[in-house]
């Protein structure tokens, strides 16, 4: 059912959670084996605080596609709402294993591996999603682009990628590479979120934060010599 399924990423897309719950339950109804549905319900689920509902769903798309790197991904995110940051990092593995050139999904595993605590972790995910992003290859050499997934969480309508999510993205990594206190890349990332939406770059928490950073980290001025006094 292509028109229920489309309907229900529309609505996901927007933010009206339970219209798009409905419509992937829809979905599932005529084709209980539909990997795509049953990964959106669950993020539609985890997004109305519905958790134990949300993991059996997702859980359900993984076992019918767990080679597909999204799926993973998809279940990761929840986990991250729920904020079980040791969980989402687990699922963010077994999609960049799948898709190792999935620059986001790097990301976003560097972001679980740090809020669990577990830095060194961190700081290689993130370093992987710079390599990738650098990594851009010219016209000439440029492979087709991949075939539409209806399982991608960026997209503003199915098959397009939306520039903001994108750009929330670097900003996310360019946050918590501040907070590991590797400024240089921090703002490495801060600049590439910044090219592709200078108004949500602008309106971020890094420049503030930058600046405190900054502030906190540099030495502190001498006191003045004491004036001499006066006899």
């Amino acid at each position: 059912m292509p028109h229920a399924l489309d309907l229900g990423i529309a609505r996901y897309l927007r933010h009206q959670y339970e219209e798009a719950a409905a419509s992937f339950r829809e979905v599932l109804r005529a084709d209980p084996g539909h990997a795509a549905a049953w990964s959106f319900y669950g993020m539609a689920l985890a997004h109305l605080g519905r958790a134990a509902d949300a993991e059996a769903a997702l859980s359900k798309a993984v076992e019918l596609a767990p080679q597909n790197g999204e799926a993973w991904f998809h279940l990761g995110v929840a986990r991250g709402l729920r904020e079980e940051w040791a969980d989402a990092a687990s699922a963010y593995r077994r999609a960049v294993a799948i898709a190792p050139n999935d620059v986001v999904a790097w990301h976003r595993l560097g972001v679980a591996c740090a809020e669990s605590g577990d830095e060194s972790s961190a700081s290689a995910a993130f370093e992987r999603a710079l390599v990738l992003s650098r990594d851009v290859p010219s016209a000439e050499t440029a492979p087709p682009p991949r075939p539409v997934s209806l399982l991608d969480d960026h997209v503003t309508e199915p098959g397009e990628r939306e520039g903001g999510r994108e750009a929330k993205s670097w900003l996310d990594l360019a946050l918590s590479l501040l907070s590991l206190g590797d400024q240089e890349e921090a703002i490495a990332a801060y600049e590439r979120a910044y090219t592709l939406d200078p108004a949500r770059a602008r309106a971020s928490l890094f420049r503030p934060m930058l600046r405190l950073v900054t502030t906190v980290g540099s030495e502190p001025a001498p006191p003045p010599p004491p004036r001499p006094e006066v006899v």
